[in-house]
């Protein structure tokens, strides 16, 4: 496990080092080769991932408008240099995700489930509080983006349905 490279991840980040050990622990390394799902929409999973090799894409469905075509719109590109964690609300249980993660390259990841997430709350309730305060600031930063992009997009159907 490469503690210099978890150093970085927001996730841990404030993590002393017993702290950031104990986690660590509790990780498992998996490689994935090009194009395989990690995380698919609407399928249950209770993992979280740490991007640390590689490059993975995240999209989400939409829906066209004679509603029976989906095509996955691309919404963010992370490599190993972003020092990424996604999949957070999988630690919360066994959660529908709302969108697809898929490697672009061969990657390799950091795990947690959310068992093993119980597990360090138990034995290190500081872990934990660290952990779930650094998801809660991503989400509000989600939550703050797609509030804007709601914003941005009624102005523009106002203006389409003005003309």
């Amino acid at each position: 496990m490469d503690l210099a490279f978890l150093k970085k991840v927001d996730l841990v980040r404030e993590f002393t080092v017993q702290e950031l050990k104990a986690f660590s622990s509790k990780l498992r390394t998996v490689k994935y080769k090009e194009d395989e799902f990690l995380i698919e929409e609407n399928k249950d999973s209770d993992k979280l991932f740490i991007l640390y090799k590689g490059e993975v894409v995240i999209s989400k469905k939409m829906t066209m408008i004679d509603d029976q075509e989906k095509i996955d719109k691309t919404f963010i590109s992370l490599n190993s240099e972003d020092h990424a964690f996604f999949g957070e609300i999988g630690l919360l249980g066994l959660h529908k995700r709302t969108a697809t993660c898929k490697t672009k390259t061969e990657c390799t990841l950091y795990t947690i489930d959310h068992k093993d997430f119980m597990s360090i709350c138990k034995t290190n309730p500081e872990i934990g509080f660290k952990m779930l305060l650094e998801i809660a600031r991503k989400l509000s930063r989600l939550l703050d983006r797609t509030n804007e992009d709601v914003l941005k997009l009624t102005t523009a159907l106002c203006y389409a349905l003005k003309s």
